[in-house]
This record gives structure tokens, sequence and C-alpha cells, in this order.
């Protein structure tokens, strides 16, 4: 046999050995589907401002580390992959004159509308840009120091005609509710029951802060079990209802209860 012959059979032989000690490639791994968080954050600009002289400055604080929570959540999701958003929302108020439509689309963030190559590179920009409006609407919010020039704030309005659009409904959203009230669903409706929304929202996680009913003839227990029934009705099955107090824990208390995920008990 020719030398030249002898290679070529030795070389289909190492090919054969090679090609039976080849490890299949590695199945790619199905990628999980990222959750989106949906922040909304509903404001009741009534009376209650000036009832304390300190409340604008609370629920700036309580907002603002709504928002740096949101940061978090996108950082976390190494920004081009987040598709997270925030929104600030004012419940409809008789003879209020801000333009609601002027300082919902300043107050509102949607990382799916930002390019990703400025997603990480204007953070800051977006935050400042965020805080500064957020005290030109407390500004313009507070314009009277009399309580009669105030109407309420119609909250029940805004879950009947706002939400449906603000609430996303796919299974891979999880939409959280912030409501920043006194606990007083409206002045000049029946307190004693809120109006049915006809729509139920059972995905929905709602947070209810700065709650402060007058501490007589229990009733805290009254208000806050208006509020529940009125939950029940919509099928919102999470809801926590966190009662005025040191402005650090309340903090705390939102952190917890975004850390912790959708899966809560009813709050009571």
């Amino acid at each position: 046999m020719k030398i030249q012959q002898v290679i070529r059979a030795w070389a289909a032989v190492g090919a054969v050995l090679l090609a039976s000690c080849k490890m299949p490639a590695p199945e790619k791994k199905a990628e999980v589907p990222r959750v989106k968080h949906n922040y909304i954050v509903l404001l009741d600009l009534s009376d209650r401002l000036i009832v304390q002289a300190d409340q604008p400055q609370r629920d700036k604080e309580l907002i603002s580390n709504l928002y740096y929570l949101f940061e978090e959540k996108v950082r976390k999701d190494l920004y081009i992959k987040s598709g997270d958003e925030i929104k600030v929302v004012i419940a409809p108020q008789r003879g209020a004159s801000l333009r609601r439509d002027i300082f919902e689309d300043r107050l509102y963030v949607n990382m799916n509308s930002i390019q990703k190559v400025y997603r990480k590179t204007k953070e800051e920009e977006r935050r400042q840009h965020f805080l500064a409006n957020l005290d030109t609407l407390y500004q313009q919010a507070v314009y009277s120091r009399n309580r009669e020039d105030y109407h309420g704030a119609d909250i029940w309005k805004y879950f009947y005609e706002d939400l449906p659009v603000d609430y996303a409904e796919d299974a891979l959203t999880e939409n959280y509710l912030f409501i920043l009230t006194d606990g007083y669903p409206i002045v000049g409706h029946n307190q004693n029951k809120l109006l049915e929304v006809h729509r139920e929202f059972p995905d929905l996680h709602i947070v209810l802060l700065e709650a402060a009913p007058r501490d007589k003839d229990m009733e805290w227990d009254h208000v806050m079990t208006i509020w529940q029934d009125w939950f029940d009705e919509m099928g919102v099955k999470n809801y926590t209802l966190i009662k005025r107090g040191s402005i650090t824990k309340e903090i705390e208390q939102v952190r917890s209860l975004l850390e912790a995920g959708p899966v809560r008990l009813t709050s009571r």
C-alpha cells in the first residue's frame, strides 16, 4: 500500500473517532419572561393638604421614595431589559384649577418609551425632572388656607373612568396602586358607601397611605371598613391600609410590601 493511501486511511479513521466523541451541542435554555411593574400613584389634593401643615412635604417624601424604588427595579433589570413604568395621577376635584393632563404627563416615566442608549445615561436627568415637577404640583395644589375653598377628591371617578386605562391587564405585569388620602372617600357623597365601579381588578395591589380618620367613635374602623368592602366588590385581593404616623415607618412598610411581591394577605 502506498504511503499516501495509508495516510488517507488513518485520516478517515481519525475523522470517524472524532465524530463519535463529539459532544452534542447544549440545548438553549428557554428565556424566562420578564415581569413588568406598573406603579400608579393616585393623589387626593383636597383640604387634607392644609389640615396638617406638613402634609405636602410628607406626600412628596412618600412619592420620592416610590420613585427611588422604581429606579432600583429598573437597575435590577439592567436598564435595557426593563419595561417598568411609574405614573402620578390626580383624583378629579371640582373647582380645582390644576391642569391634571399636564402634570400627569410630566410625572410619567415608561421605560419602554425610552431609547435603550439613554436609559442609564439620563437616569439622573429623569429623576431631577420628575422631582422638580412634583414640587411644582404641590406648590400649585395648595391654593388657599381656607378649607371651604377645597372640594373633595373624587377617587371613585378615577376608578370608574381612568383606572381601566392605567391598569395593565397582561399576565406579565404587576399593577400597584398607591393612594395618598386621609381616608375619607369624597366630600359631598354618601360617606357610608362608595359607589360601585362595575369593573373588577383582581390582579391589582392597592396600598392606601396617610389615612387619618378622626380619633373618635371608632372612626378608623368605620372608614376602613368602607374601603375594604369597596375593594372586595372589585375583586381586589391584595390591599394594605396604612394609618398616618411615622413617615419613616410608612416608607419602610411600602418597601417591605414591594420586596415581598404580590402574594400577601389582605390587611384588616
